[in-house]
């Protein structure tokens, strides 16, 4: 059982750590990136090492987010599994918090097939509440 709860706290580590390195790789380096979220270099790196993780009620945890193009709810969601990293930083073209090539965001080709594989994946039941849920929102948006 230890070796179950360990694993299941290493994937928002790990999620956190592939979400740093992207950043690094559109040009952020550990120093901007500490400077902006308000932490030390340190706590950056230990991040990015799967080490530690900012606590979602911090104010460095919401920064964090705001930079890569989230919010502290969507952030948690993409450290929980619930959404992708492509998923979850498309909507960093709306925010203009960082400048990402075009390449890197996702289509909406892209999206949907990646909704779409969640959802076969589905038991119906869930599918017909994913559905109501759906017919509800868009309900109020009119």
């Amino acid at each position: 059982m230890t070796a179950l709860v360990s694993s299941h706290l290493q994937v928002p580590q790990q999620r956190l750590s592939q979400l740093i390195e992207q950043l690094l790789e559109e040009g952020w380096t550990q120093s901007s990136l500490a400077n902006t979220v308000g932490v030390d270099f340190s706590t950056v790196y230990r991040w990015l090492k799967g080490k530690t993780m900012p606590d979602p009620d911090s104010k460095n945890f919401r920064q964090l987010a705001r930079l890569s193009g989230g919010n502290a709810r969507t952030l948690q969601l993409y450290l929980d599994g619930e959404i992708s990293l492509s998923v979850y930083r498309h909507g960093l073209e709306k925010k203009g918090a960082v400048n990402v090539k075009d390449s890197k965001r996702p289509g909406s080709d892209e999206i949907k097939a990646e909704v779409l594989a969640k959802i076969y994946a589905l038991d119906p039941v869930d599918i017909a509440d994913v559905i109501s849920s759906t017919v509800a929102f868009l309900a109020k948006q009119v």
